[in-house]
């Protein structure tokens, strides 16, 4: 699974300006498509950006989410540094 850095930088942005219940199935609304938002989602709670159990890979291929989706206390940090960078260019 690749997964594209500025689609990981756009998703952290949205789950950091989120309203604070977290985002539902509104977070998978992005041009690329579902299936590389949920594979952006499952690396996030694999480095625990987001919280642990919002994705769950039952088998190759089959993967559900549980929503609402809320960044971890990490997930936020790394989303403001993140935007810090931004505004430095």
């Amino acid at each position: 699974m690749t997964i594209d850095n500025a689609l990981k930088q756009e998703v952290l942005t949205r789950l950091l300006h989120a309203h604070p219940a977290g985002l539902g199935k509104e977070v998978l609304d992005n041009y690329r498509g579902e299936n590389a938002v949920a594979d952006t989602l499952e690396h996030l709670q694999t480095a625990g950006l987001i919280h642990d159990g919002c994705v769950h890979r039952v088998s190759e291929g089959d993967r559900s989410l549980k929503y609402p989706i809320k960044l971890s206390s990490s997930g936020v940090e790394a989303a403001k540094q993140l935007e810090v960078g931004q505004s430095r260019h």
